[in-house]
C-alpha cells in the first residue's frame, strides 16, 4: 500500500487535526531542529491508527565521526524513535564535499547509534559514487533508479508498484514528489 501525503503539515488549513483526517502519512522537516518531545508525543495521540510520520533532517549532521555527531545522530534517532509504531522512515541529505572514507566511517556511527534502537527505515540523498557504501550497509538511496526513494518530476504519471510513501510539496501544489517505498519494516 503506498501512503501519501504531504512534506509537512504547518500551512494545511485546519492544522494537523485536519490534515490527519485528510492524509495516512506527513514528512516532518527536521532539517533546523528536532522535534521536541511534547511535540512529538501531542501530534503521536492525535494521529489516527495507522497514521505514519516520517522526518528529514539534519543539518547539523557533519558525517565526521565524533562525540558531538554521536550525541547529535544519537538525539535525532531518539527522537525519531518516540514516534513508537506510528514511525515512517528517516531521509538524511549528505552534502557533495562529504569523502567516501569519512562516509564509511560515518556510516559505522550510525550503526553503532542505531543499534540499540531497533530497525530504522533510513535513505540517503547522496552523490552516486556514496551509493555502494549505502547499499552495502542495508539502507536505501533517494533517486536511485529502481530504488525505494524516488523524486518524481511528473506527479501525474503513473506511480511504480510497491509499498512505502509519496510526499507532496505543499508550497509548489504537489509538482515535487518525494516518493518512498521504505524497505525496511520500522518496527
Amino acid at each position: 500500500m503506498l501512503l501519501e501525503g504531504l512534506r509537512g503539515y504547518r500551512n494545511f488549513p485546519g492544522g494537523f487535526k485536519a490534515y490527519r483526517k485528510a492524509f495516512p502519512t506527513v514528512e516532518l522537516s527536521w532539517w533546523h531542529r528536532v522535534g521536541d518531545v511534547g511535540t512529538i508525543r501531542r501530534l503521536r495521540a492525535l494521529a489516527p491508527e495507522g497514521f505514519r510520520f516520517s522526518v528529514y533532517g539534519h543539518k547539523h549532521l557533519t558525517f565526521r565521526p565524533s562525540g558531538e555527531e554521536r550525541r547529535t545522530l544519537r538525539r535525532f534517532l531518539r527522537r525519531f524513535r518516540l514516534f513508537g509504531d506510528k514511525r515512517g522512515a528517516v531521509r538524511l541529505w549528505v552534502p557533495e564535499e562529504v569523502e567516501k572514507e569519512a562516509f564509511r566511517e560515518w556510516l559505522d556511527l550510525l550503526e553503532e547509534v542505531a543499534r540499540p534502537l531497533g530497525p530504522l527505515a533510513i535513505a540517503f540523498q547522496a552523490e552516486e559514487a556514496l551509493w555502494p557504501l549505502v547499499l552495502e550497509r542495508g539502507f536505501a538511496v533517494v533517486n536511485r533508479p529502481g530504488g525505494p526513494f524516488l523524486y518524481l518530476v511528473d506527479p501525474k504519471g503513473p506511480l511504480p508498484p510497491g509499498q512505502g510513501y509519496l510526499y507532496r510539496s505543499p508550497s509548489q501544489g504537489g509538482g515535487s514528489v518525494l516518493h518512498s517505498r521504505a524497505e525496511v519494516d520500522p518496527d
